[in-house]
């Protein structure tokens, strides 16, 4: 996928929501204590303050060039464009032990199943753009965290008997 050579109109004019205009469930402190359990065996828990300290979980507002996205296929019918994202949203090395890649549900379509989330494009392996127009910066954090902490991001263990 390439970037858009320029921003759609409809995004052109986009300014993050705030507090208490934003439409998020909760922020960033409202999950200082939420646990996010690890894949890899005896590693510890950690927890949203500690990815966040760690600069392991961020978000930043979407560059304009990342608003919208072409996609090029073999049809006859042209680019299509993907979008409006509106954040950056990026999981260092810390946040890596908190998901598998071989999970029931990829952390970008759990991601996706949060509320005020619409879109999102997982772009290389810690970065994602996210097209969530009502959500604040802190709100996408809080979303993410809720994200790392579903069950279904980590591999399945063994049945049941």
């Amino acid at each position: 996928m390439l970037p858009s050579a320029a921003p759609s109109p409809d995004t052109a004019h986009w300014t993050p929501p705030r507090r208490p205009e934003c439409s998020c469930p909760e922020h960033e402190e409202d999950l200082a204590d939420l646990v996010l359990p690890s894949t890899e065996p005896g590693e510890p828990p950690t927890t949203l303050p500690d990815l966040v300290a760690a600069n392991a979980l961020g978000v930043l507002l979407a560059e304009p060039r990342d608003r919208w996205l072409e996609i090029h296929d073999e049809s006859d019918s042209g680019p299509a464009r993907l979008g409006p994202f509106h954040w950056g949203l990026w999981l260092g090395d810390e946040a890596r032990s908190c998901y598998d890649d071989d999970s029931e549900r990829s952390l970008d379509q759990a991601l996706l199943d949060r509320p005020g989330v619409e879109r999102v494009e997982w772009m290389e392996r810690e970065e994602f753009l996210v097209g969530a127009p009502t959500l604040c910066a802190s709100g996408l954090v809080a979303a993410m965290a809720r994200t790392l902490a579903d069950p279904r991001v980590r591999a399945a263990g063994p049945p049941t008997a």
